[in-house]
């Protein structure tokens, strides 16, 4: 059974029998001789403080007892300074209570009367990169990777800060994605399947015409996500850029022959300036456009704000709103596309979470209110989704990285304004639809990947013309840079 760990800022300090916390070979227990001497003096009789330099990671709930407890843990240091134990628990649970200056007064006291120690030096890293001080925080990483004998524990989350860190530090930072492959469907052009369709013209069901309906096809596809982001030198504030876009070809449908693009461009800011922990708020502005076959068919703009807030329990939330003012344009393959012009405003929140290592589940629901200059495509409607993602061993014993499945499904309600006079003369549309999709995400070099998916979407309506299902299957290669 493994010994159990304690951490002061996010790192597990794993203590093993016979050994004190910050032991290496027998530097605890000369650790402990000098800070018999020279402890007292070092802490004096002055109380912890119960203020809090940061969002604690603690519970709310959990906090008093917190307090409580490190008041006791105080007192025993005092009477008993050359303890270990206990110079780690208080820090621990004052990094924990979000005083993280407490944190480091007391690691900082020890290490003037043992420097060199690289837990130590981890420990104080860690604590001032959660305060934003990092390069005090490299400087303790760096001084934690030049002492003699170094765990590779240690060692390996070193490493992993400082890369961080350098990220953080990054004055532009480029990113993206670029996935390039085949779908198959089996309805590609969202059509129904029977040939009765119920409207207000005739007093029995219009029979449909063969190529009305819901057709399988083969498309080939390109998809590209890139994100561009500039230190603004302004407290970890930046400004970003997002690019999205998709183009696809089909065999046989080529009317809905796609390419859309969509930017958005705006500042982050870090809102560490208010005492809000790994929290950020975006304000942005978003063009965008499409085009099916070859006319263009979207023009788009509008206005965005998101906050994100990052828990240190691998929790990460996130909260948004958008608006959109949509323009469509006719064609002769779509001559009234013109009657879907209008805003569009959406509301839109989720939570994600890290189980395991390799495992994250996440949720998120969304609203979204279309008003179209024709009221019988002006729309209401409310969605959830949620799904996972697990990381396994790979099958083959030479590849080291791990294979991904992912699992997402959903569920979005529908309801529109105002009757459509050819299908009703009293009944507005109404659509519920669902969706679940399975993916396989198979690393084949240094970032490249293959990925397949499987999915089915059902929308059931009470209009006949709108109702139909699809299952779809793709087969792409990622690169993720």
């Amino acid at each position: 059974m493994p010994a159990p760990a304690e951490c002061v800022g996010e790192v597990p300090v794993t203590r093993r029998p016979g050994h004190r916390a910050l032991g290496v070979g027998g530097g605890a227990a000369a650790l402990a001789a000098i800070l018999a001497l020279a402890a007292p003096a070092a802490l004096a009789d002055t109380p912890p403080d119960s203020s809090r330099n940061v969002e604690p990671l603690a519970d709310a709930a959990r906090l008093p007892a917190i307090e409580a407890e490190r008041q006791q843990l105080f007192a025993a240091m005092l009477r008993d300074p050359a303890n270990l134990d206990l110079a780690f628990r208080y820090a621990s649970l004052s990094a924990q209570a979000g005083d993280l200056e407490g944190a480091i007064a007391t690691l900082e006291r020890m290490l003037i009367f043992a420097p060199g120690l690289p837990r130590l030096q981890l420990e104080l890293g860690v604590l001032y990169y959660r305060l934003g001080a990092y390069d005090t925080a490299s400087t303790y990483f760096d001084a934690a990777l030049a002492a003699p004998n170094v765990p590779e524990e240690v060692r390996t989350r070193v490493e992993s800060y400082r890369v961080a860190i350098a990220e953080r530090n990054e004055v532009d930072r480029f990113s993206g994605s670029v996935s390039v492959g085949v779908r198959y469907q089996t309805n590609a052009n969202a059509a129904p399947e029977t040939r009765l369709v119920r409207t207000t013209l005739l007093a029995d069901p219009l029979l449909l015409d063969e190529n009305a309906l819901g057709q399988d096809d083969v498309n080939g596809y390109v998809s590209t996500n890139l994100h561009y982001s500039h230190d603004l030198g302004a407290q970890g504030d930046r400004l970003e850029a997002n690019l999205q876009a998709y183009g696809a070809l089909y065999t046989d449908e080529t009317d809905i022959n796609t390419g859309f693009a969509e930017l958005t461009v705006g500042p982050t800011f870090n809102l560490e300036r208010i005492s809000l922990e790994d929290t950020t708020l975006s304000l942005y502005g978003i063009a965008g456009g499409l085009v099916l076959k070859d006319d263009p068919y979207l023009v788009s703009g509008g206005v965005g704000a998101a906050l994100n807030k990052v828990f240190g329990t691998g929790t990460r939330t996130y909260l948004g709103t958008e608006y959109r003012r949509e323009g469509f344009q006719d064609s002769d393959l779509r001559p009234n596309a013109s009657d879907r012009t209008g805003d569009r405003y959406r509301l839109f929140a989720g939570v994600s979470q890290d189980v395991t290592a390799r495992l994250s589940v996440f949720a998120g629901l969304n609203g979204e209110r279309r008003a179209a200059d024709a009221d019988f495509l002006s729309y209401t409607e409310g969605g959830i989704t949620a799904g996972a993602r697990l990381g396994f061993r790979s099958p083959f014993p030479t590849q080291d990285e791990p294979w991904v499945f992912g699992l997402t499904g959903g569920y979005i309600k529908r309801g529109y304004d105002d009757p459509d006079l050819i299908f009703s003369l009293t009944k507005e549309e109404e659509d519920d639809e669902s969706f679940v999709e399975g993916s396989l995400t198979v690393p084949v070099a240094a970032d490249w990947a293959v990925q397949t998916t499987v999915g089915y979407r059902n929308v059931s309506s009470n209009y006949d013309l709108r109702n139909y299902d699809n299952v779809s299957t793709s087969l792409g290669v990622v690169w993720r840079f």
